[in-house]
């Protein structure tokens, strides 16, 4: 498997100065030393590497800033585009890495801790899911109340509607209750015929009261043919006359045709020969001629206009009869009431019209029998076309009327069914008549429930998940005794152990649990030893994997650094390609004497380790600091102290006054530094750099004391330190101070120690 060889492309990194096709190559081999300041850049070189890790941008990195890396075998990674490929085989500790995989628990006397990213983030999942579980329960105790009084409300309104029913169907011995009710909502809820009328709905409730059924009805007989040939019979009849009596008397008298004829008969009956009206004989002449006048013909005709009489009052009779046959509106069913009282008074109303129509023709018939030798007179009676239409009128009303006694009939023969069938429109009315009600009560439950089962469910998983995450936290984290072994290598002594609790770990020294926040150094050792402990972890292999380690030794004494770094050198010895960061002075000696024989091997041998040095500089007519990635200086590659480094910067800034000095921002810092460093082994002794000084006056009484005045400036300005962390921050000086401030050191240091100055200057070229 390849390793890296170059940061190929840098753009939009914060301090770093851009990289492309034309920067020098780094030159990254299997073990890389990478030394650096405090605000260097080493944290954003460390992301840089942790973005190949995750596969993504590290969210600390510039927004914006892209680069790309180069392997050995030909391949190229970076971001944003083409950040995967290394994920199994990058890792990174910095300072990042700590505050994920160490988080303390808070507010606790003996605090808990967590190691490894996935038992933190489940200790920090696990704190605000248990705060909430309080929340979910409130929230599942208010929908369990709603719940139960939405269930109440339901269950009241479904008992009481019901028994509203019941009131209405007159069951008698049966029940309906609110199942019942239940169920015919589930019938009929989509139904979509009308609801009963008033009338319909008390016809149905009067079918339902009754025990027996009603008495049947007989149906109506009306023959409308019969009616017109009866009238068109009358009125033929009505119009003849005997045209066939051959007495004078008659044909100027029509009228007096029966009061002769009844005359004559009374007379011949009783033999009587005088007339009993004038007294007069009646001759045998006379009596002859009155015989013949009135022969079978005129009886066969007033019979026929008697018959025609009595026809005629047959009729009138049966039109009478049907009237009266009519049913009330008592006799019949109730659900057939509230259509028939229409029905009923349209057929009385054309059987009492037929019958005027008809009697129209009774009293011509009647006249016409007093005088049946004259012709009736006929422009009283109903026009023949008006008794047919009435006569097709009633047809038509006594049929619908039938219809009904028919219908009355079958109910009578199905007298339970149609109980039956009332009770289910009642029923399905009811429905109807609720069934907005009802859906919106029975919403309301089934919302409460609902949001019951979504309250019930939520607190039911975060208990699950609260449970998961403890069983977690107690398993997941790696095994102590492998830490603490670890963690007594870093730092030399077995002290400080690690003790697994239920929730996490908790840290001991001596054997007994620790109280308060431990400290930086007694953090960074624990979140090391993890770190080792982890690499080959799911599955991985040392031999494949590319280890980037930021400031191992953050905050240790010089005998725990001594361990931490040898810990790391060895553990990581076998890796395939290791990167140190670090801005200590000592660490960096620790791993640069261990790796030199592979940065500069014998003749004949590749070299296998890389030292570099990110340098800060203010580039001329810029005003911002940037960063380069370089290699390291020999004076700080070939000695411990980085005072030979130090005095290389104040000799070129001595040796070039007038040229820019993209350096001098520090230069103050790096003149304090390399006079500490003098005066400790040509000044030894406390009280402080001006105490110093007037020692090293009184060791040499020649020295220009005014002169040194300068260094007493500087002395004021910048504060002693013992590293070189201070040495990127900007100072208060002026440029002709900080050159004035270097002479003075020069001249001093060649006044007390000219050799000493020779040399180093001769080291430096």
């Amino acid at each position: 498997m390849g390793i890296l060889t170059n940061i190929k492309s840098l753009q939009g990194m914060g301090i770093y100065a851009a990289r492309g096709a034309r920067s020098p190559s780094l030159n990254f081999r299997r073990y890389n030393l990478i030394y650096g300041f405090n605000g260097s850049g080493k944290s954003t070189l460390s992301r840089l590497f942790a973005s190949l890790e995750s596969g993504e941008p590290h969210p600390k990195l510039p927004q914006g800033g892209t680069f790309e890396v180069t392997l050995d075998d030909g391949a190229a990674f970076g971001c944003p585009t083409n950040p995967k490929g290394l994920e199994q085989r990058m890792l990174v500790f910095n300072s990042d890495y700590i505050e994920q995989n160490l988080q303390w628990a808070a507010g606790r006397a003996r605090p808990v801790f967590y190691i490894g990213a996935d038992q933190a983030e489940a200790a920090a999942e696990l704190t605000r899911i248990e705060g909430d579980i309080p929340k979910a329960e409130a929230n599942s105790d208010a929908a369990t109340a709603t719940e139960r009084a939405a269930d109440k409300t339901f269950a009241s309104y479904k008992r009481e509607r019901a028994k509203s029913v019941a009131s209405r169907l007159h069951l008698g011995s049966r029940k309906y209750e609110a199942p019942a009710l239940a169920r015919d909502f589930d019938t009929w809820k989509d139904y979509d015929g009308p609801r009963l009328t008033d009338g319909e709905l008390k016809a149905a409730e009067d079918t339902r009261r009754l025990d027996e059924p009603m008495p049947r009805l007989d149906p109506l007989s009306f023959d409308q043919a019969t009616i017109e040939t009866a009238y068109r019979f009358i009125a033929e009849v009505c119009g003849q006359s005997l045209a066939t009596v051959a007495l004078e008397e008659v044909q100027r008298h029509p009228d007096m045709l029966l009061w002769l004829k009844r005359g004559h008969e009374y007379h011949d009956a009783h033999g009587l020969t005088d007339c009993l009206l004038c007294g007069n004989e009646i001759p045998a002449e006379r009596r002859a001629l009155l015989a013949a006048a009135f022969d079978d013909r005129v009886d066969q005709f007033v019979a026929r206009l008697k018959r025609t009489a009595e026809r005629l009052d047959g009729l009138l009779g049966s039109i009478s009869q049907l009237a009266a046959q009519l049913p009330a509106m008592d006799d019949l069913a109730s659900e057939l009431r509230p259509g028939f009282r229409d029905l009923r008074q349209d057929a009385s109303q054309n059987a009492r019209q037929l019958a005027e129509q008809l009697r129209t023709l009774q009293g011509v018939l009647s006249a016409k029998l007093e005088r049946p030798a004259s012709p009736a007179d006929m422009k009283d009676i109903a026009a023949e076309a008006d008794v047919c239409a009435t006569a097709e009128r009633l047809t038509v009303s006594v049929a619908s009327v039938n219809e009904t006694i028919a219908a009355h009939n079958q109910g009578v023969a199905d007298f339970a069914k149609r109980k039956e069938d009332a009770e289910t429109s009642i029923r399905r009315h009811f429905i109807v008549d609720c069934r907005e009600e009802y859906a919106k009560t029975a919403k309301d439950v089934g919302d409460a429930t609902a949001r019951l089962k979504v309250e019930t469910d939520a607190l039911a998983a975060l208990r699950e998940k609260a449970r998961e995450l403890r069983q977690r936290i107690r398993t997941h984290g790696p095994a102590a005794a492998v830490i603490n072994k670890l963690i007594a290598a870093y730092l030399g002594h077995a002290e400080l152990t690690i003790n697994p609790v239920d929730e996490g770990y908790e840290l001991h020294r001596h054997g007994a649990p620790i109280t308060g926040v431990p400290s930086e150094g007694e953090k960074t050792a624990i979140a090391i030893a993890y770190f080792l402990s982890s690499i080959e972890a799911d599955n991985r292999k040392l031999k494949d994997v590319i280890v980037v380690v930021d400031d191992p030794v953050s905050s240790l004494d010089t005998k725990a650094l001594n361990f931490a770094c040898s810990l790391v050198r060895t553990r990581l010895e076998k890796a395939a390609q290791v990167f140190v960061l670090t801005h200590n002075l000592q660490c960096m000696n620790e791993f640069r004497k261990a790796w030199k024989g592979k940065a500069r091997p014998p003749a004949g041998k590749d070299p296998t380790a890389t030292f570099l040095y990110i340098d800060v500089t203010i580039p001329e007519g810029e005003h911002r600091r940037s960063s380069r990635i370089i290699a390291m200086s020999k004076l700080l590659r070939e000695y411990d102290s980085e005072y030979h480094f130090l005095f290389s910067h104040v000799l070129r800034f001595v040796e070039q006054p007038d040229a820019y000095d993209d350096h001098g921002y520090m230069m103050p810092n790096v003149i304090r530094r390399v006079l500490d460093v003098f005066l400790a082994f040509k000044s030894p002794g406390g009280g402080g750099l001006p105490g110093q000084l007037d020692k090293l006056c009184a060791d040499y009484p020649h020295l220009d004391r005014e002169r040194l005045a300068a260094l007493e400036r500087l002395t004021q300005v910048e504060s002693h330190s013992d590293n070189l962390d201070d040495l990127l921050s900007f100072s208060t000086m002026t440029l002709e101070e900080t050159r004035g401030a270097a002479a003075a050191l020069f001249a001093m240091m060649e006044h007390v120690d000219g050799n000493h100055l020779k040399r180093l200057k001769g080291l430096c070229t």
